[in-house]
């Protein structure tokens, strides 16, 4: 087995793109003789993965029990979203004022991906997809420090979304999916004109859609009919 640290980096990465993908759900127990095999890591590897993954919150420990992927509470979802909004706005407004055709080549070459994956129905390549492309706007903004804070969370973002996946005939990933596929073309078009504010307004709004779908309050109480529940037979 080796023990190289860019074969820690490398499993990070992994994990971190099941989760992100839907792969890896919300409350799946991680267990280091598993994960020791697939990756053909040590077993005190896996220990210090587990712990770099619990201290980005991606993974929760517990005492006798194992690593569990990670569950946010709802409180958590709406700090999250709040983080994101002022993180991707800068992020989209230097895009925007930046932005070259080579940029806005990149982002439609992507884009076009996610739709390809979409209409070919590979739910789990889409909504990896849709998380890298706002690492994506990071990455051609030039801004490493809030790129990587957007690193740590796309991942939470996209355990919330398959945590508390909102009314309705489209749930989930699917809805998300939707979503994100004609919202990301808008924004392209509107960062490739250099229309900053815009740019900014359209990617609030599309960070408030994706939380908006999500059912983070409690469902309210409905009737129950004793009678037919319990009836004869």
């Amino acid at each position: 087995m080796s023990n190289k640290n860019n074969d820690l980096d490398s499993v990070y990465q992994r994990i971190w793109e099941a989760i992100v993908a839907h792969k890896l759900l919300p409350g799946t127990r991680l267990k280091e003789e598993d994960l020791s095999e697939t990756f053909g890591i040590s077993r005190g590897f896996v220990r210090k993965l587990l712990l770099q993954l619990s201290h980005h919150k991606l993974v929760n420990l517990v005492p006798n029990s194992g690593a569990f992927v990670a569950e946010p509470s709802p409180e958590e979802a709406r700090e999250i979203f709040q983080a994101r909004r002022l993180i991707e706005a800068e992020l989209v407004r230097e895009l925007a004022s930046t932005c070259t055709a080579q940029d806005k080549r990149l982002l439609q070459e992507h884009v076009a991906r996610e739709h390809q994956a979409f209409a070919e129905g590979q739910q789990s390549l889409r909504i990896r997809l849709s998380g890298e492309f706002h690492l994506l706007i990071g990455k051609l903004a030039n801004k490493p420090v809030l790129t990587s804070f957007l690193h740590e969370i796309i991942p939470r973002s996209s355990l919330i979304i398959a945590l508390y996946p909102g009314p309705g005939p489209l749930k989930g990933k699917a809805r998300h999916a939707g979503v994100s596929c004609s919202e990301h073309d808008g924004l392209i078009d509107a960062i490739g004109a250099h229309q900053v504010d815009k740019a900014v307004r359209l990617m609030i709004d599309h960070l408030n859609e994706i939380e908006a779908q999500l059912q983070l309050e409690p469902a309210g109480e409905e009737d129950v009919d004793l009678k037919a529940i319990f009836a004869q037979p």
